[in-house]
C-alpha cells in the first residue's frame, strides 16, 4: 500500500505551485526577489513538514498492523495451548495409574487393570488379522477437562459404553471463555450425532452457551444424565421465564431424540416446564454403571473418610462441625482420610482449601488419577462428602456416605436407596448423632445392584439408539 494518501499529494502539489506563482512574480518584477526567496523557504519547510508526518503516519500504521497479527497469533496459540494442556492432564491421569499401578506390584498385590501383555498381543493379533475401520464421530458436551471428579467419571461412563463402537469427541474443549478451540460449527459438522450430559445442566436461570447452543441441533441430540439443582430462596437462582422459554425451544427440537434424567424430580421437572416430545427417562446417576476398580479394606484401624471442597474464596465455610465429627471418629478408634476429590484445576482449588479442615493425624490423598481417588473411597469404612459423586461412588462400594451439601439431587439419591437419614450439612449438629458409635449401617446391597443394573440399562440403551441413527 502506497504511504501518500490523495490529500497528501493534493497538498505537496499545492505547495509546488505556489512556489511557481511566488518565482513567476519576482520575474516579472512584482515582488522582490528576497520575499519570494523566504515564501519558496517558508514553502519548502512546509514540504519537509507534511513528509515528516507521512513518515511517522506510515510508523504507526505498520506497528498498528505487527499487533494485530500478533494478536491473532496469539490467540491461535493460546487455543492451542489450552488444547495440549487439557490433553497433557489425561496423560498425567494415566501416568499417575501406572504409578499407582507399579507400587501395588512392589507390594505384592495384583493390579486391577488387565495384564498388558495380553493386550499388547491381542492387539498384535488383531493388527495382523484385521483392516482398522474407522469409528463414526458422536460429540460430547458437557462441563469436561476441569478436573471435577464426578464430571470426569461422565467421561469414563461414554468410553465404558460408547468408545468401542464411536470416536468420542469433547465439543466444548477449553476451561474458559469462547469454550471451543474451534467454531462450534466446524466441530458439529465433524460428528453424526451429541450427548448431551450429565450433571446439573438444566438451570432455571440460566442457559449456558456449552451446553445449549442451537447449532447442536442440527446434528440428533441425546440427553444422558442431567439434573435440575434447585437452590431454594437463593435470588440468584429463581425462575426466570425466558429461560424457560429457551429452553422449551431447545428441548422440544426434533433432533432431541432421548431425554435422561437422573431423578424423578428432574425427569417431572421437564415434563411440566418444557414439554418436549422425545421420551423422558428418569434412571440412576450414569455413574452408577462404571466400573470402578476392585478395593479391599486395609488392614488396621477402620477409615473415616472426608470430602470438602473450595466453595467461596470470600467466605469460606467453617468446618467446626467436621472437626468435632473426626475427633469423635478418632475416639471411636477410627483414622481419617481426607480426600481431595478433584484433580487438574480443581484439584488444585481443593488441596488449596485442605488445610482449613484441621485435624490432628489426618491422611491427605490428592493425585491425578480417577481410579486412585475412587479407591481411596472404597477403602473406607464410612465417607462424609461434600461432593455429590463422592456419595454416588462410595454407595457403589456399599460404604455408608454422610451427605454434606443438602442439595436436592442428593436428597434424592438418598431417597431412592431408602438412606435419607444420612442426609445432612457439614455445619450440621447433627453429624456424631447421625454417625452413632461406629458408623451407619453399610449400603444394602441390593440397592447397589438395583442402581447398576438401571444405570446400566440406560447406557445400553442409548448406546443402541445411537447406533441405530447413526448407520
Amino acid at each position: 500500500m502506497s504511504r501518500f494518501t490523495g490529500r497528501d499529494l493534493m497538498t505537496m502539489a499545492g505547495m509546488l505551485v505556489c512556489a511557481v506563482a511566488v518565482f513567476a512574480l519576482a520575474a516579472a518584477g512584482q515582488t522582490q526577489w528576497a520575499i519570494a526567496t523566504l515564501g519558496v523557504l517558508a514553502l519548502a519547510i512546509g514540504v519537509a513538514v507534511r513528509l515528516q508526518f507521512i513518515y511517522r503516519r506510515t510508523q504507526a500504521t505498520n506497528q498498528t498492523a505487527t499487533i494485530a497479527a500478533s494478536k491473532e497469533s496469539t490467540d491461535a496459540l493460546g487455543a492451542e495451548v489450552s488444547e495440549v494442556s487439557r490433553k497433557l492432564h489425561h496423560v498425567r491421569r494415566e501416568v499417575a495409574g501406572l504409578r499407582d499401578e507399579l507400587q501395588q506390584l512392589n507390594r505384592g498385590i495384583e493390579p486391577n487393570r488387565a495384564d498388558h501383555s495380553t493386550q499388547a498381543a491381542t492387539t498384535t493379533e488383531l493388527s495382523e488379522t484385521d483392516a482398522p475401520v474407522a469409528k463414526k464421530a458422536v460429540g460430547l458436551v458437557g462441563f469436561f477437562g476441569h478436573g471435577n471428579y464426578g464430571d470426569e467419571l461422565f467421561i469414563d461412563v461414554f468410553q465404558q459404553f460408547l468408545g468401542r463402537d464411536f470416536d468420542l469427541r469433547i465439543i466444548p474443549d477449553l476451561e474458559s471463555k469462547p469454550y471451543f478451540s474451534r467454531p462450534v460449527e466446524e466441530k458439529v459438522d465433524e460428528v453424526e450425532a451429541i450427548v448431551l450430559g450429565g450433571g446439573d445442566l438444566v438451570q432455571q436461570w440460566s442457559t449456558d452457551p456449552r451446553y445449549f447452543d442451537r447449532t447442536y441441533l442440527r446434528k440428533p441430540l441425546f440427553v444422558a444424565g442431567v439434573g435440575v439443582p434447585i437452590y431454594g430462596d437463593s435470588e440468584k437462582h429463581k425462575e426466570k421465564p425466558h429461560i424457560i422459554n429457551r429452553l422449551r425451544r431447545f428441548f422440544q427440537d426434533p433432533n432431541v431424540k432421548l431425554i435422561g434424567m437422573r431423578d424423578d424430580f428432574g425427569a417431572n421437572w421437564i415434563r411440566e416446564k418444557l414439554e418436549p416430545t422425545a421420551p423422558v427417562t428418569s434412571e440412576p446417576d450414569i455413574v452408577c454403571s462404571l466400573k470402578l476398580p476392585e478395593v479391599s479394606k486395609p488392614a488396621g484401624q477402620p477409615i473415616l473418610g472426608i470430602v470438602t471442597r473450595q466453595r467461596r474464596v470470600e467466605t469460606p465455610d467453617d468446618y467446626t462441625r467436621l472437626e468435632e465429627l473426626a475427633a469423635h471418629a478418632q475416639s471411636r478408634g477410627f483414622r481419617i482420610r481426607h480426600i481431595i476429590l478433584g484433580t487438574g484445576s480443581v484439584g488444585e482449588r481443593d488441596i488449596a482449601n485442605a488445610p482449613a479442615l484441621n485435624v490432628p493425624d489426618k491422611e491427605v490423598i490428592h493425585s491425578e488419577d480417577l481410579d486412585a481417588l475412587s479407591r481411596a473411597i472404597g477403602e473406607c469404612t464410612v465417607l462424609a462428602s461434600m461432593k455429590f459423586h463422592g456419595t454416588v461412588v462410595a454407595t457403589m462400594y456399599g460404604v455408608p456416605s454422610i451427605v454434606l451439601v443438602p442439595t436436592n439431587k442428593n436428597r434424592n439419591f438418598m431417597a431412592r436407596i431408602g438412606r435419607s437419614e444420612l442426609v445432612a450439612s457439614h455445619n450440621s449438629d447433627r453429624l456424631i448423632e447421625i454417625f452413632g458409635m461406629s458408623g451407619p449401617a453399610p449400603i444394602d446391597p441390593d440397592q447397589v445392584a438395583m442402581l447398576r443394573a438401571r444405570s446400566t440399562a440406560f447406557m445400553e440403551e442409548l448406546r443402541d439408539q445411537l447406533i441405530e441413527i447413526v448407520d
